[in-house]
C-alpha cells in the first residue's frame, strides 16, 4: 500500500506502510488458536487475523487492523473481545522496515531472476 498525498498542487509519495504496524499479537492459554482468532474477528475493526503459533498450552494469534486508528484503541478492541481469557502476552506491532523494502524489491528481484 503507498500512501499519496497533495501538498499545494504537487502529488507526493511515501513509502510504503509495513503490514504489521499496528497489528496486535496476543499469546493466550489454554485455549485454541480458532476460538481466539474468532473472538479477534468479531471486533469490527479487524481486517484479518493469523494464527502464528500453537501449540497443546497457548496459541499466539495476531490481527491486524482495517485502518491506522488512534493510538491504543485497536489493542484495547482486541483486549475487551478476549475477556474472560487467559491473555500471557498483548503487544502491539510496531512494523518493520526490512519488511517494508523486501515488498519493494522483491518484485523487480523476481523479473531479474525470470530473465
Amino acid at each position: 500500500h503507498t500512501r499519496l498525498r497533495t501538498v499545494t498542487g504537487v502529488q507526493t509519495c511515501a513509502l510504503p506502510i509495513s503490514e504489521l504496524a499496528g497489528a496486535v499479537t496476543v499469546r493466550v492459554s489454554g485455549t485454541a488458536g480458532n476460538t481466539i482468532a474468532s473472538k479477534m474477528n468479531s471486533v469490527s475493526s479487524v481486517k484479518r487475523t493469523s494464527i502464528i503459533k500453537e501449540d497443546g498450552k497457548s496459541a499466539t494469534v495476531r490481527a491486524f487492523p482495517k485502518s491506522a486508528g488512534a493510538n491504543g484503541e485497536f489493542a484495547r478492541a482486541i483486549s475487551q473481545a478476549l475477556n474472560g481469557l487467559n491473555v500471557e502476552e498483548l503487544h502491539t506491532e510496531e512494523g518493520r522496515l526490512d519488511e517494508v523494502f523486501r515488498s519493494i524489491t522483491m518484485p523487480d528481484t523476481a523479473k531479474e531472476a525470470a530473465k
